[in-house]
């Protein structure tokens, strides 16, 4: 017996949000505002060091980088000058395939010859990455707080008239720390990856 079997399903919901309580209740779920030019918003020279190499990127680095981010974005683009919703966001479809191979082998013992079963079965689970490795991989958000929310700005300062000041979020591509600049990236987790299991069954009649 060979059964094939499917699941092709839109992503988890995904809110944006601030990376700080800006409206005071307490809690660090405030949702995102997007600006219709990033030039409204007020970034601060942002300074990170990574495996011992220290990034430095300019306000007006951020300001275009957050722009072409906005302006790429599937959600964010569709939301200049509105905050976001809850949930708006989504992740990508993924569609993940599994294929189960199982045949019976009839063997006869004791006096009666009673037919007892060998059944021998093989599953390989996301087949479809087996045979290229571009199929069936899931996809993270670039700069996340959790699964679920993601914070491409990071809150630097308030000044005395209470305007916000950000730094952008960073992401490594090729092993250098650049500013944020893909809404999701690849996963790199166990079921983003093929995996196959035999198992061997005797069945008394």
């Amino acid at each position: 017996m060979i059964t094939l079997g499917g699941v092709s399903n839109s992503g988890t919901k995904l809110s944006y949000i601030s990376s700080t309580d800006m409206n005071g209740d307490g809690q660090n779920n405030d949702l995102l505002y997007v600006p219709k030019s990033a030039s409204e918003i007020n970034f601060v020279t942002s300074t990170t060091t990574v495996n011992g190499k220290t990034y430095t990127f300019s306000p007006e680095q951020q300001a275009a980088a957050f722009q072409s981010y906005i302006d790429s974005h599937p959600y964010l683009s569709k939301r200049k000058g509105q905050y976001t919703e809850r949930n708006g966001g989504a992740y990508p479809w993924l569609t993940r395939f599994d294929l189960t191979v199982e045949q019976d082998f009839y063997v006869k013992v004791g006096a009666k010859d009673k037919k007892n079963i060998i059944r021998l079965r093989a599953d390989v689970f996301n087949i479809g990455n087996m045979i290229n490795n571009k199929w069936g991989v899931g996809n993270q958000v670039t700069v996340s707080s959790n699964s679920t929310q993601s914070t491409p700005l990071n809150f630097a300062s308030v000044s005395a008239d209470g305007v916000p000041s950000y730094r952008m979020g960073t992401q490594v591509i090729a092993g250098e720390t650049v500013l944020v600049r893909d809404a999701f990236v690849k996963g790199r987790t166990i079921n983003d990856v093929w995996q196959a299991q035999i198992g061997i069954r005797y069945i008394f009649n």
